[in-house]
C-alpha cells in the first residue's frame, strides 16, 4: 500500500474512533444529567465558534503581518505565495512571530483570512530550502482544513477539559474552607466528579492526538508534493530545531504547540541527528501523548517517499 493511501486509511480510522468517542461520552453525559442533546450541541456549537473568531488572535499575538513590499521581508511574503499557489490555494497572510523558539505555524479562519506565522529565531537557523520545506508543510495544513477539523475535533476534549479544571479546582478550595460535615462531602463529591471527568477528558484526547499527528504526517506530504527530493531539507529543518529546543524551556500550560516538540537529543550536528532518526526504530508508544510524531518517524516517511518515487 503506498504511504499516501496508507495515511488516509489510518485517519479515516481514527476520525471515526474519535467521534465514536465523543459520541459515546456525550450521551451517557446526557443520560446522567438528563441534559437534553437539543441544549448540549448548541452550546458546544457557541463555544466552538467563540474558538474559531478568536484563536487568529491569541494564536498570533506578539506578531506582525509581512506585507510584499516589505523592505526586509518581503522575499518571505513571496516565499509563502509561491508554495500555496504550487499547492493551489489563496496565498494565506504571513506574519512574524517575536517568540524566543524557532516555530512555524497555520491559523485563521474565514473572517480574519487564513495565516502562516513564522518565527524570528527559524529565520535564523533554516537556510532557504529548509525555510521553503517548513512553508509547504504549514500551507499544507491550509490546504487539508486542518485548522477547522482540529478545532472541531478537539471541542469536546476541550470542554470537558475546562469542566474537570473547574470542579477540582473548586473541591480543593471547598476542601480547605469546609467548616462542617455537609461541606466536606460537598467538596468530596466536586473532586470525584472532577476526576472523573479528567480521566474521560484523557482518554478521549488520545484519540484526538492521534489522529492529529497523522494530520502532520499528512502535512509532511503536502511538503513532498511540492518539493519532491528537495523535502530532505524539512528532515533537516527538523534537527535544528530540535537542536535548538535543548536550551529552551517551554511553559506547558501556555498551550504553545511547536513544529517539532522538544525530544532529548545527545548529538549536537543537524546531519548526524537525521542520520541517527534514520536508524531509530520507534516504539508505538514513544509519542502517545504528543500533538506530532516523533522526528525519527517524519523522517523516514519523507525518505521513503523520495526514494520510493
Amino acid at each position: 500500500m503506498k504511504i499516501k493511501d496508507k495515511l488516509i486509511l489510518n485517519m479515516a480510522l481514527a476520525l471515526i474512533l474519535t467521534i465514536l468517542s465523543e459520541a459515546l461520552v456525550l450521551l451517557v453525559i446526557s443520560s446522567l444529567t438528563h441534559i437534553s442533546f437539543l441544549l448540549i450541541v448548541p452550546s458546544l456549537f457557541i463555544f466552538w465558534l467563540f474558538q474559531w473568531i478568536i484563536s487568529p488572535y491569541v494564536a498570533g499575538r506578539g506578531g506582525y503581518e509581512v506585507f510584499p513590499y516589505d523592505p526586509q521581508y518581503g522575499w518571505l511574503n513571496q516565499m509563502v505565495k509561491d508554495i500555496a499557489e504550487e499547492s493551489k490555494i489563496k496565498p494565506p497572510r504571513v506574519f512574524l512571530i517575536d517568540a524566543p523558539y524557532p516555530n512555524a505555524f497555520a491559523y485563521g479562519n474565514s473572517i480574519s483570512g487564513m495565516r502562516v506565522g513564522i518565527t524570528l529565531p527559524l529565520l535564523n537557523i533554516l537556510n532557504e530550502d529548509e525555510l521553503r520545506a517548513v512553508i509547504a508543510h504549514e500551507v499544507g495544513h491550509i490546504k487539508h482544513r486542518d485548522i477547522e477539523i482540529g478545532l472541531t475535533i478537539g471541542l469536546i476534549p476541550t470542554a470537558l477539559g475546562y469542566i474537570s479544571n473547574l470542579l477540582i479546582t473548586f473541591g480543593y478550595m471547598a476542601l480547605l474552607f469546609a467548616i462542617d460535615e455537609v461541606e466536606f462531602l460537598f467538596a468530596l463529591v466536586a473532586l470525584i466528579i472532577g476526576s472523573a471527568i479528567f480521566v474521560i477528558t484523557l482518554t478521549l484526547q488520545l484519540f484526538v492526538l492521534w489522529f492529529n499527528r497523522l494530520r502532520e504526517s499528512y502535512a509532511d506530504y503536502n511538503s513532498f508534493l511540492i518539493l519532491g527530493e528537495s523535502s530532505k531539507a524539512l528532515v533537516t529543518a527538523l534537527a535544528k530545531i530540535e537542536l535548538y529546543m535543548q536550551n529552551v524551556r517551554l511553559d506547558p500550560f501556555t498551550g504553545i504547540i511547536v513544529t517539532a516538540p522538544p525530544i532529548k537529543v545527545q548529538e549536537r550536528d543537524p546531519i548526524l541527528l537525521v542520520e541517527k532518526w534514520l536508524r531509530t526504530k520507534v516504539s508505538v508508544f514513544t509519542d502517545i501523548l504528543s500533538t506530532h510524531p516523533h522526528p525519527a518517524r517524519r523522517a523516514q516517511m519523507i525518505y521513503k517517499l523520495i526514494y520510493s518515487s
